[in-house]
C-alpha cells in the first residue's frame, strides 16, 4: 500500500501524521508527504518530503490569503502528479489550505484533525473523504464521518525509565523535574513566568527541563544559575520521549501536537494557551483533556505564576490530575488508524 500525505506546516499537523506514517512502514507500507512549504516540514519529515507544494511563502506578505488561493489549482496539479507517479492507493489530508489540494488526485482519501476543534477545511472537504480520524471524543460532534482514534504517537516519543531519561539531560532521578514546552518556536510568556517562579522552584527542590526556543534559552539558563536550580535549558529537543519520560509536571502552551503528548504520557499539566487564535483553539484543546490539566486562559501573568508555584507545592493534586489523563481520551492510536487505513484501501472505489 502507498499513501500519500497532503498538507502539514505545524507540529500539530506533522507530529501525528508522522505518527502514522511511521506505523505504515513499520507494516510494510510506502508513504510520502507534500508539504506546504514551511521550513519546519524539512525538520520533520527528512527523507519522506517529496516537494513543496508552494502554498506558504513569505514574500507573500499581506496578500498570502488571496495568492494561496490562486496557487492552489497549481498545487492540485502537483499532487494529481505526484499520486500518479507514485501510484498511491490513498491519501490524507492534514487540514488547512493545503489539503484542498487532495481534490485534485482521484484515489480514495481522508482527513486528519488533531485539535479538539474541528478546522474549516476538514468540515468542508468531509463530502469527498472516506472517514476524518480525530484525536478527542468530543471532535466527533463536528464530524460526520469522524473515527476518534485517540493521539498518535511516534517512534521518538518512545517512553524509557525514568532514571535513565534523567541521565540524558543530567538531572538527578530522586527530584521532581518541571518540563517547559512553547511549540516548536518557544513561548516567551511561558519562559518569563518561569523565571519569575525560579525562587520558588529552588525551595522546593524541583528541576528544570526547559524546551526555550530559538534564541530564547539564555533568560531561563542564567535565572536558573542564580537560583541555584538544577536545570537543562534547549532551544529544542529531539528526544522528547526522554523528556516526557523525566517529567513530573509541564508547563505548557496547548498545541495539538503538545497536548496529545501530555495525554499520551500522563503528565500534569498547567496550560497557557496562545491567545492569538480567534477561536480559541488551544483552551479547547486543553478543555478537552478535562482535569488532566489546570488552564490559564485569561488571567494575568501574576495568577499563572501562583498556580504554578500552587502546583509545584502539591503531589496529591498532580497525582489526581495524572489519573484523571489516564481516563481523559484513547490511548495511542496509531494500530487503529492503520488498521483503519489498510481496509479502506482493500475495499475502496471513488
Amino acid at each position: 500500500m502507498r499513501v500519500l500525505f497532503v498538507g502539514g506546516g505545524t507540529g500539530g499537523h506533522l507530529t501525528p501524521a508522522l505518527g502514522i506514517a511511521e506505523a505504515l512502514e513499520a507494516r510494510g507500507h510506502e508513504t510520502l508527504f507534500l508539504g506546504t512549504g514551511r521550513s519546519i516540514e524539512r525538520g520533520y519529515l527528512g527523507g519522506r518530503l517529496a516537494r513543496s507544494l508552494g502554498l506558504e511563502d513569505r514574500r507573500y506578505g499581506r496578500f498570502g490569503s488571496f495568492v494561496r488561493l490562486c496557487l492552489l489549482p497549481r498545487a492540485m496539479w502537483r499532487v494529481r502528479h505526484h499520486a500518479t507517479a507514485f501510484r498511491a492507493d490513498l491519501i490524507v489530508g492534514l487540514g488547512g489550505l493545503a489539503s484542498f489540494a487532495f481534490l485534485g488526485a482521484r484515489v480514495p482519501r481522508v482527513l486528519l484533525e488533531g485539535n479538539r476543534v474541528a478546522g474549516k477545511a476538514v468540515k468542508w472537504l468531509e463530502p469527498f473523504a472516506k472517514a476524518s480520524y480525530c484525536q478527542y471524543p468530543a471532535t466527533l460532534a463536528e464530524l460526520s464521518k469522524g473515527l476518534c482514534v485517540g493521539p498518535i504517537a511516534r517512534n521518538a516519543l518512545l517512553a524509557i525509565s525514568r532514571e535513565e531519561a534523567c541521565k540524558r539531560f543530567r538531572l538527578d532521578p530522586k527530584k521532581p523535574v518541571l518540563l517547559v514546552v512553547g511549540g516548536s518556536q518557544g513561548a516567551l510568556a511561558v519562559n518569563q513566568s518561569v523565571v519569575r517562579s525560579m525562587p520558588e522552584l529552588a525551595s522546593q527542590g524541583w528541576q528544570l527541563l526547559a524546551l526555550a526556543g530559538p534564541g530564547k534559552a539564555v533568560e531561563l539558563r542564567e535565572a536558573a544559575l542564580q537560583s541555584r536550580v538544577p536545570a537543562c535549558v534547549l532551544e529544542h529537543c529531539d528526544d522528547m520521549g526522554a523528556a516526557w519520560s523525566a517529567a513530573d509536571l509541564v508547563y505548557c502552551r496547548g498545541g495539538a501536537a503538545t497536548l496529545a503528548e501530555v495525554a499520551l504520557f500522563a503528565v500534569p499539566a498547567l496550560v497557557s494557551p496562545y491567545p492569538g487564535h480567534k477561536d480559541q483553539q488551544q483552551t479547547r484543546n486543553a478543555e478537552a483533556l478535562g482535569h488532566g490539566v489546570q488552564l490559564v486562559a485569561g488571567m494575568p501573568a501574576q495568577a499563572d505564576d501562583d498556580q504554578l508555584v500552587s502546583l509545584l507545592q502539591s503531589e496529591s493534586r498532580r497525582s489526581q490530575m495524572r489519573a484523571a489523563l489516564k481516563q481523559a481520551i484513547p490511548q495511542d492510536g496509531r494500530e487503529t488508524i492503520v488498521s483503519c487505513l489498510e481496509s479502506i484501501v482493500s475495499g475502496a472505489t471513488l
